[in-house]
């Protein structure tokens, strides 16, 4: 090995937040169901749509809505002041972006408050806003930072303060759900591992239009059963709701 290969790299702060939230969700029971899905018409109609709404977007909105017909999609289990389950009273979505810090690429989350009460276009906006801001000008951004500058002791006592402390502090720096594949680079995660209740993942479409959808949960907080019923509502609204969204874009375009 030549010394040129060999050096140290010095964690920056993004990097010393993804390790914070890997040892939560490593003390985590997760579990992990999949289900395969046809969403062959909605990637035609997405393939035609003035707008291409990403595959993240897409799902976070449908998993969103599937999320107010099952409200134990909502909760979280919480230790403090006793072990109890918490239930939010709306989605909010934690989407990951890649974005650049100092020459190096880190995963970066995107909170999406209420996603099913957005449509496809804003969801798309706001998201493609989030990938190419100026990082500075992103208050999340500074505020990340922040917590990552910060001392281990006095970083890990936020992180820990601010999972669980209480549900709704959860569900306000953490989200409801996540939702993350590096599917758009070229492969797709089987495993994952997470803080949240739940987790969308998923793999790459054939060319037959089929997807590799996984639902990484929290099992302390909800059981397998509500989770095979979740994905298989998430197929439906996919090619239901969402469906019907994209070909009304793709209609008003051609209206006009």
């Amino acid at each position: 090995m030549s010394e040129q290969s060999r050096k140290r790299i010095r964690l920056n702060p993004f990097r010393r937040n993804i390790i914070e939230l890997m040892r939560l969700g490593k003390k985590l029971p997760l579990v992990t169901a999949e289900r395969p899905m046809n969403l062959a018409a909605l990637m035609e109609a997405r393939k035609i749509c003035p707008i291409k709404p990403s595959w993240s977007v897409i799902f976070a909105k449908a998993f969103s809505l599937v999320s107010l017909r099952q409200p134990e999609l909502r909760r979280c289990y919480v230790t403090w002041p006793y072990p109890h389950l918490y239930e939010h009273s709306c989605n909010a979505a934690m989407v990951i972006v890649e974005r650049e810090f100092e020459g190096e690429s880190f995963p970066f989350t995107v909170r999406i408050r209420k996603p099913d009460r957005s449509s496809l276009c804003d969801l798309h906006r706001f998201l493609e806003r989030s990938r190419t801001i100026p990082l500075e000008e992103d208050a999340n951004f500074r505020f990340m930072r922040r917590i990552g500058s910060a001392p281990l002791p006095i970083r890990r006592l936020i992180w820990n303060l601010g999972y669980h402390w209480s549900g709704s502090k959860r569900a306000r720096y953490y989200g409801t759900f996540g939702l993350s594949s590096p599917a758009s680079a070229g492969a797709g995660l089987t495993t994952i591992v997470s803080p949240l209740t739940c987790t969308i993942h998923y793999g790459m479409f054939d060319e037959k239009g089929k997807i590799d959808m996984r639902i990484t949960f929290d099992h302390r907080a909800i059981d397998g059963a509500p989770i095979a019923r979740a994905l298989s509502d998430l197929e439906v609204t996919l090619q239901t709701t969402i469906l019907a969204e994209l070909q009304q874009l793709s209609a008003s375009r051609d209206a006009a």
